[in-house]
C-alpha cells in the first residue's frame, strides 16, 4: 500500500479528477483550496497573489501508483503544468 500525495494549480481539479477516475484504483481526499508558494509563484487567493492549489491525497495499491506516476508525468508535460507535484510514500500499516 502506498500514499500518494499531490499538489496542483487548483484549475486543474476536473483533469485531475479524471485522470484518477480512468487509473480506476484511488480512494482519495482532497483539499481544494490550499494556499502555495512554488518558486517565485505564489497564489494566495487574492487579488495580488491570485489562485490556489488542491492538494490530493490518495491511498494506493503498488500496481496503481506506478500508474499514477506515469499518468502524473504525462499531465506534467501540458502548457502551465510544470507546478504540478507528486509524492509517494509507503504506508505501513492502513485499516
Amino acid at each position: 500500500m502506498k500514499i500518494a500525495v499531490l499538489f496542483y494549480h487548483s484549475v486543474y481539479d476536473d483533469e485531475i479528477r479524471a485522470m484518477l477516475d480512468r487509473l480506476e484504483c484511488a480512494r482519495y481526499v482532497e483539499v481544494p483550496t490550499a494556499w502555495a508558494q512554488d518558486g517565485s509563484d505564489r497564489r494566495f487567493g487574492t487579488h495580488i497573489y491570485p489562485g490556489t492549489d488542491s492538494i490530493l491525497t490518495a491511498f494506493l495499491e503498488d500496481r496503481c501508483a506506478e500508474a499514477l506516476v506515469e499518468a502524473v508525468r504525462e499531465f506534467q508535460r501540458g502548457k502551465q503544468k510544470e507546478h504540478t507535484h507528486l509524492a509517494i510514500v509507503a504506508a505501513d500499516t492502513f485499516v
